[in-house]
């Protein structure tokens, strides 16, 4: 019997149990024999589908009594084979599938048995999410002109009209996607159900370890409106085309789509005039990436020397054995990878996107938000450029986008970064008689103003402009006049000017507090103890953190309440770590050192010092601050924090990295655990780290500032660096006047002799790098 034979196709496909696609196919096949096939075949055909039916419903007999006989069940289903051999089956083919079909039931049995009678395994597989994103997420990865596409499946129903009475039945798609600069090795005939928990851990590793992309969905996603297989694969290479970084140079693009075969569809079937649809299709939504792409689509057998590493993928996600959701887990392609069902994503994104006409203004903004991630010339960001040249034909579009953000604002909806890239636009496509508001333009500014913050930039322009809209609307908008007062602070902070808005927000201070609103009153007078905090002054500082968390706690929303009394509760303990007396980590200085200790674990979740390190060391940018605060902690204090610090190092597997404050002061306290527990080798690696990330192109001053102390620090600690070059040290002295040079200066000096003691580091780090720039 040869797969291309009718009547065999037709008893092996109903004996594998109805789905929709199969159905279709069969009647496709019934089709082809009514047309194509001699007198007499099509009755043939028609009795071999009957057969095969027939075959269906005894092996779920078959598998109704082998399951149901727990410890008996083999010998149980033996012998209703046996009797039904004799009764009521006495057809060779139906009964050589129930035989084929009870050893499948037997060997499941015994894998399952031995799975259970093994202590549980745990994967080893590991990969770092830096600033949020999966290194294997399609849109981290560098635009190429060539690509390979590999595509599987895992589960059994597909048909998204019903929900699967079996979860782990579920449909899920998943695609691989490889440039052609990427080689490896040989993975044909590579089953990852057949293959032992190591080997998939192994070939796993080298997929995340890969500059390759992994794109998958489940059939319950709501953009996933197929009833047919074929049809989630489809709908797959299309979310994946779209978001795969192809040059906008006009050279062309090559792109090859390889899907594991499947039922009636093999390495023989011809998808060349769907491939030639879909060029057609995607030139037309993005003719500057895809005008010149060259599509080939076909199927690939199991021995397919890439297909192994998709098996893997779809493996990874549809097992259902803890050990394998431990390597899920570990592997973190779940909700960036892979999508999870009914979440709100980009892929619902691009669905708006392409189904023509005005975007709806929510998935305006959505869509601002998400180019702010995109590579330059990404098809999100030259449809966020083609909405923009084409809103001059619906001025009446730009002004519900306009509403959009204004209800966004007054709703608190919103964060910083998204709100300034959709004020930015609105600006740039505004015609001279869409004018935006006063109160619009100083939330832009003080919108890039707080951006250039959070990366450490200075940008004097952006302050002018925000003082010059703060005296126009003190009366209008009070309360948006002290959310930009709070961002000018953080501004002058990051030009170590700690004190230079003391006179206003004293003044500010003074008014009643419903003028600047009890939110932005209690960020004042946070805003107010760190700038004695920067001044070296934690005993005031920590006064008015306090009274801070009083206003904050006046708050109505208890979510709120939370977030903000947490934060300012951080600066607290900063503050009052730095209250302490430089070596006082002796026997004499104990209790001052145990109540400050004592008050940070009650603020990181009062648990024990040893299980904050293992959930801590463990975290990622969320944790990012609290991450900071226990490393300070534990290098601060190293003869309390003894066991603390153990466990820091222990769980160093599970350690994150991220590019943004205060990320480069985790990885220098990393370091200066690892010199210390004497692994010089892994703390250079991370001070490297550490020094490079301060030097990010994406920073600033402040950041390029911290670089020098923290390679100054590296040869405090015994684990110098080599010479790097800061040439550019006389251009950041022109540009970061106000840093304490002096005291760099007198760092350096001391640390060119060697090693330090580490009371002596926390004295020079206070100096140049005060309060939290520590």
């Amino acid at each position: 019997m040869k797969d291309n034979d009718p009547l065999w196709l037709a008893y092996l496909w109903e004996s594998w149990g109805p789905s929709p696609e199969r159905q279709r196919n069969l009647q496709d096949l019934e089709d082809r024999v009514r047309a194509e096939g001699p007198s007499g075949m099509v009755d043939e055909f028609l009795t071999e589908r009957a057969r095969g039916r027939k075959a269906h419903e005894a092996a779920l007999a078959l598998e109704q009594v082998f399951r149901t006989g727990g410890k008996r069940g083999e010998q149980d289903a033996r012998r209703w084979l046996d009797e039904a051999k004799g009764a009521r089956l006495n057809d060779p083919k139906i009964l050589q599938s129930l035989e084929r079909k009870l050893e499948k039931l037997i060997e499941r049995k015994n894998n399952l048995h031995s799975r259970h009678s093994q202590p549980k395994q745990q994967s080893t597989v590991r990969t770092i999410i830096r600033d949020g994103r999966h290194p294997n997420c399609l849109r981290a990865l560098q635009p190429t002109h060539s690509w390979t596409i590999y595509l599987d499946e895992t589960g059994a129903d597909f048909d998204s009209t019903e929900r699967p009475a079996n979860p782990n039945r579920t449909g899920r798609v998943v695609a691989l996607a490889v440039p052609d600069s990427v080689e490896l090795a040989d993975c044909g005939g590579f089953h990852a159900a057949d293959r032992s928990f190591a080997e998939v851990d192994k070939v796993l590793q080298q997929v995340l370890d890969a500059p390759v992309g992994v794109l998958g969905f489940s059939i319950l996603d709501e953009t996933a409106r197929h009833r047919y297989w074929i049809g989630h694969i489809l709908h797959l290479v299309r979310w994946t085309l779209l978001q795969l970084p192809v040059p906008s140079d006009g050279q062309g693009s090559r792109v090859r789509i390889l899907i594991e075969q499947r039922d009636a569809y093999n390495p023989q079937t011809d998808l060349k005039a769907l491939a030639q649809s879909l060029e057609s299709e995607l030139a037309a939504l993005d003719p500057q990436r895809f005008k010149g792409l060259a599509l080939e689509m076909g199927f690939m057998g199991k021995d397919h020397p890439m297909n192994g590493y998709v098996d893997v993928i779809a493996f990874t996600w549809g097992s259902s054995d803890w050990s394998n959701k431990d390597r899920l887990r570990k592997s973190q392609l779940l909700g960036h990878c892979f999508v999870k069902a009914n979440e709100s994503s980009l892929h619902h994104l691009y669905l708006a996107v392409t189904s023509g006409g005005p975007l709806a203004p929510a998935d305006w903004y959505a869509l601002c938000t998400a180019t702010a991630d995109e590579h330059e010339g990404s098809f999100l960001r030259r449809e966020l450029d083609r909405l923009g040249k084409a809103i001059a034909r619906r001025p009446r579009q730009w002004e519900l986008y306009l509403e959009e953000v204004q209800m966004r604002l007054s709703s608190k909806r919103y964060s910083l970064a998204e709100l300034g890239s959709a004020i930015a636009w609105l600006q740039q496509y505004a015609d001279q008689s869409q004018i935006i508001p006063g109160t619009l333009r100083l939330q832009l500014d003080s919108s890039n103003l707080s951006l250039a913050n959070h990366r450490g930039q200075i940008q004097d322009e952006l302050v002018f402009r925000c003082l010059e809209w703060v005296n126009k609307l003190e009366d209008e908008a009070p309360q948006l006049v002290a959310e930009a007062l709070l961002r000018m602070a953080s501004t002058m902070t990051n030009n170590f000017q700690f004190n230079a808005l003391e006179e206003i927000v004293e003044t500010w201070l003074a008014k009643p507090i419903a003028v600047a609103g009890l939110l932005n009153y209690a960020k004042l007078q946070s805003t107010r103890g760190q700038m004695h905090a920067f001044s070296h002054d934690p005993a005031t500082a920590v006064s008015f953190f306090e009274a801070a968390a009083e206003s904050f706690a006046r708050l109505s929303d208890p979510r709120q309440v939370a977030r903000e009394t947490h934060q300012t509760g951080i600066y607290e303990m900063i503050a009052r770590m730095d209250a302490v007396p430089y070596g006082a980590d002796g026997e004499g200085a104990s209790a001052e050192v145990g109540i400050v200790v004592e008050a940070i674990r009650q603020l990181l979740g009062n648990r024990e010092p040893e299980a904050i390190s293992r959930s801590l060391s463990a975290s990622d940018q969320a944790k990012r601050f609290e991450n900071h605060l226990w490393l300070r902690t534990l290098n601060r204090f190293p003869q309390q924090m003894a066991n603390a610090r153990a466990a820091y190092l222990g769980n160093r597997n599970k350690w994150k990295i991220g590019s943004d404050h205060p990320w480069p002061l985790i990885l220098a306290y990393r370091a200066w655990l690892l010199q210390d527990a004497g692994e010089t080798e892994e703390a250079h690696s991370h001070l490297d780290a550490a020094i490079r990330t301060c030097l990010d192109d994406d920073h600033g001053v402040t950041l390029e500032w911290m670089a020098l102390v923290l390679s100054t620090m590296a040869q405090a600690i015994g684990a110098p660096l080599a010479s790097s070059d800061f040439a550019a040290e006389d251009g950041l002295r022109r540009r970061l006047q106000h840093a304490p040079w002096e005291a760099l200066a007198e760092f350096a000096a001391e640390a060119s002799h060697g090693r330090i003691p580490p009371a002596r580091i926390w004295v020079h780090l206070a100096k140049c790098l005060p309060f939290n720039f520590h």
